[in-house]
């Protein structure tokens, strides 16, 4: 039973987000996006690839990314590549719509859609230790994946105990 995503009225794609974490409300899942979907998708991923492109243009300027002041916040928003597809995807998330598999609109408090192949780009650039673990998936393992985290009290897709598959911070053909 698939969760469908809309983006401005227009179906994009699907998943079951049979895939549970440890945060309350959280699932993920493969993300099987339509023809349109595929076509619009470089805009609805990316969040990591940007913040890491923040990230390093503070650093590169000497700025601790824990307490910036507001006016260096905005600065960073309109005035560089990164900030401008920054907004650019929370204009675009923002008409996201997530229907669970009986139809119903399910409220979700955040989502974030991601492309393996930036994955396994932005891990090996970092230096990061899952970046071999990435760099490992065979050529069938999924390429899109999507993860919600749903209100509480909202619609959601059954958890373990109602015999889901747990959350795996790794590609199996299980998952």
């Amino acid at each position: 039973m698939s969760y469908t995503f809309w983006h401005a009225g227009v179906l994009v794609g699907s998943s079951d987000l049979d895939q549970f974490s440890t945060y309350p409300g959280q699932r993920g899942g493969i993300f099987h996006p339509t023809p349109h979907g595929a076509v619009i998708f470089p805009r609805l991923t990316g969040l990591l690839s940007v913040a890491h492109a923040m990230q390093q243009r503070l650093e590169a300027k000497g700025r601790a990314t824990d307490a910036l002041p507001q006016q260096e916040i905005s600065e960073l928003l309109e005035g560089t590549s990164a900030g401008e597809k920054m907004r650019d995807l929370g204009r675009m998330l923002v008409d996201v719509e997530v229907r669970a598999p009986d139809g119903t609109l399910a409220e979700v408090a955040a989502l974030a859609f991601s492309d393996l192949q930036e994955l396994q780009r932005l891990t090996r650039e970092m230096g990061l230790d899952c970046a071999e673990t990435l760099a490992e998936l065979p050529p069938e393992a999924p390429r899109y994946i999507v993860s919600a985290t749903f209100r509480s009290g909202a619609s959601r897709p059954p958890g373990p105990e109602h015999g889901r598959t747990p959350w795996r911070r790794h590609w199996s053909r299980d998952n």
